[in-house]
């Protein structure tokens, strides 16, 4: 049985091969009535749309990749959310590609893109971006990173105000009495992460407190590793800093296997702002990223570009969501 095709759809519903074709890829440039009249007509035929034939014909396509490290990190899976939204309002298929955080996959997917005939991608790297692999296949003017991109100002690029955000954190305990405060950074790679480490280091110098960074020894479970290192301390920290909410749930749950609590033995502040936060035990207090918004920015920089608009270079705001993993020091 021969292939039905778009052509075949058209004439079975009295309509032109473009309306078929905006019916299944833009159908809200198609009125209501005559799109369910060609997706009925469609599906008697048994015809769907296949998005790579019809982008070898266009030599162009609506599919955009988003290139993350890891979909179990509830923050990349908030990311993808945000990103699928905005790019579904705006006409495109969001394709989520997971690299395990090998910058050589990246550059693979990124090479995927010409065959796909993406418009855009975008990348929330785990280490920093390969400007080198962007230049070379003439990327940088078809991607744009969620993260900071060092001494390149062509490839667009939205991140969150760190250095504010380590500020609201430190205010915070300080407010509540806590002079010995805590860093854990988890892995150290991305631009964002040493925004942290360094915003962390600062602001323990302006207020006078000696910093202190609990890092887990090499080939040891993260959290188990950070409580080991808090409590070999001499004087050990009353509160810390996470750089990101998966750390911080990790610290909140070996504590609880070893006896003690939170905010009763340690003070605990994530950084993300994620969901799953409101969800623990205790409640994550927690430096909140507008994870929305940089989805959504983060489309509308790719739209840009393809439109032959000025790389733009967007910054966040953060906010503090204060929970009860976090309470006054006592006396």
């Amino acid at each position: 049985m021969a292939e039905v095709s778009i052509d075949d759809v058209a004439e079975a519903a009295g309509v032109h091969r473009s309306t078929v074709s905006r019916a299944f890829s833009r159908p809200e440039a198609v009125r209501a009535a005559t799109r369910e009249h060609v997706l009925q007509v469609a599906a008697e035929l048994g015809y769907s749309m296949n998005p790579l034939a019809q982008a070898l014909r266009r030599g162009s396509s609506n599919l955009v990749p988003l290139i993350v490290p890891d979909i179990t990190n509830p923050f990349f899976a908030e990311l993808a959310r945000s990103a699928a939204a905005a790019a579904g309002a705006r006409g495109y298929q969001l394709m989520l590609c997971i690299t395990g955080g090998d910058t050589g996959q990246t550059a693979d997917y990124l090479t995927s893109m010409h065959s796909m005939y993406s418009p855009f991608g975008v990348v929330a790297p785990s280490t920093r971006v390969d400007l080198e692999a962007l230049r070379r296949y003439a990327f940088q003017n078809r991607v744009v990173v969620i993260d900071r991109v060092e001494d390149d100002r062509t490839v667009p690029t939205v991140t969150v105000d760190s250095v504010h955000g380590v500020d609201l954190a430190f205010e915070h305990l300080l407010g509540l009495g806590h002079t010995n405060i805590a860093y854990a950074p988890g892995i150290i790679g991305t631009y964002t992460a040493q925004d942290r480490w360094d915003a962390y280091h600062q602001a323990a110098a302006r207020h006078g407190i000696t910093p202190v960074v609990l890092e887990a020894a090499p080939h040891t479970e993260l959290g188990a590793g950070i409580v080991d290192h808090w409590m070999r301390e001499p004087v050990r920290p009353t509160a810390v800093i996470a750089s990101n909410d998966v750390i911080a749930f990790a610290i909140i749950s070996e504590l609880g296997t070893r006896g003690m609590s939170v905010p009763t033995d340690l003070s605990v502040i994530g950084f993300d702002g994620l969901d799953l936060g409101a969800h623990f035990n205790p409640r994550l207090t927690s430096v909140r990223q507008p994870i929305t918004d940089l989805g959504r920015i983060a489309i509308e920089l790719g739209e840009t570009l393809i439109a032959g608009g000025p790389p733009d270079h967007v910054v966040l705001e953060p906010s503090l969501l204060i929970r009860s993993s976090t309470q006054k020091l006592r006396s």
